[in-house]
């Protein structure tokens, strides 16, 4: 036997007006598509890896760690071409041989040396072109380092999505019940999604975020850090035998002290002198520079294929269905 409650729930259930249902419908049919868009686009995974790889590279981006980048990639480049233009000529003519049998007899005492100085026009551009990159993608990644704000971490976004899309469905499924607080319920929801949205600039976040995403596909690659790291094993094998084989012998055979020697280069071939004494430092520099790269190569390829403006304007676009679907059934209802 129905109870006489029931009786007047199901009457009043049945009461609700077809703006309602239909508002109720769409609420819950948007709900749906934002969580449906996390999944798909696996966010409680790109959020993190996102964030891990926003913190790691901050602190490279800055204009102090390019700057010294550039620095040490100019100082490399003035070894290379003082050596060639000053410190063998200078060397050839020391020892009482010609520039082509110093150079010659230096590639068979010293490989290590000759294959450093061999390479480095083509490292160092290598290394030019990546720091020019990251100079020019500053400004997008400050902008993306903002999503969703300055002091909300990224990780949270795909829980911003997924409770967005909750409220829309409890939203939607209340507006089949009578009253006109569901159709304000439903303003308040759509108005906060949509100025929210606009409030913290994510559109263009978004768009800055996609653009810096497609600046670094065509460098950020496992090529790119399989080269880099080779090109460090190449340096420090010439820097560390310039160190401990080619000063040392130069003393003997000139024979000077490794500080007179070391005057005696810091006067004539300064660029070398300077390189021997920072090698360490720089290398040092280089190698956390390119790990930054190689331990997230992993978040970038989670992060790579998604598009983030779309699930921005998706939200925008949400957030202006429910409120006009509100806005419709609060006027119906009057």
């Amino acid at each position: 036997m129905t109870t006489a409650s029931e009786t007047q729930a199901a009457a009043g259930f049945g009461s609700v007006s077809l703006p309602l249902k239909i508002s109720g419908g769409v609420s819950i049919a948007v709900g749906v598509v934002f969580i449906v868009v996390v999944m798909m686009n696996s966010l409680f995974a790109v959020g993190p890896a996102f964030e891990e790889m926003i913190d790691d590279f901050r602190p490279i981006l800055t204009d102090e760690a390019l700057g010294t980048a550039s620095e040490d990639i100019a100082g490399l480049e003035a070894v290379g071409v003082e050596f060639q233009t000053a410190v063998v000529p200078g060397l050839a003519q020391t020892f009482g041989v010609t520039p082509e049998e110093f150079s010659a007899n230096m590639a068979a005492q010293y490989p290590d040396i000759a294959t450093g100085l061999a390479a480095l026009p083509e490292i160092t551009a290598t290394f030019n072109g990546l720091i020019g990159t990251l100079d020019s993608q500053q400004e997008l990644f400050a902008s993306a380092d903002a999503i969703p704000t300055t002091n909300l971490p990224a990780n949270t976004v795909p829980w911003i999505v997924t409770l967005s899309g909750l409220a829309a469905i409890a939203v939607g499924v209340m507006m089949f019940m009578p009253g006109k607080v569901w159709s304000i319920l439903a303003i308040v929801l759509g108005a906060t999604l949509v100025i929210t949205t606009f409030a913290l600039n994510l559109p263009a976040k978004a768009a800055d975020a996609d653009q810096l995403n497609a600046n670094l596909t065509p460098i950020y690659t496992q090529e790119l850090i399989d080269g880099a790291n080779q090109s460090l094993v190449v340096i420090g094998a010439m820097g560390n035998q310039m160190a401990t084989e080619m000063i040392p012998d130069l003393a003997a055979q000139l024979g000077m002290s490794q500080e007179e020697l070391g005057a005696f280069l810091g006067e004539n071939f300064p660029a070398t002198a300077a390189a021997i004494q920072t090698m360490p430092e720089t290398l040092e520099r280089f190698e956390a520079f390119v790990g930054v790269f190689e331990v997230n190569l992993e978040n970038y390829e989670t992060i790579q294929p998604v598009a983030f403006s779309p699930i921005i304007w998706m939200m925008v676009v949400g957030g202006a269905v429910i409120l006009i679907m509100g806005t419709y059934c609060l006027i119906k209802e009057n």
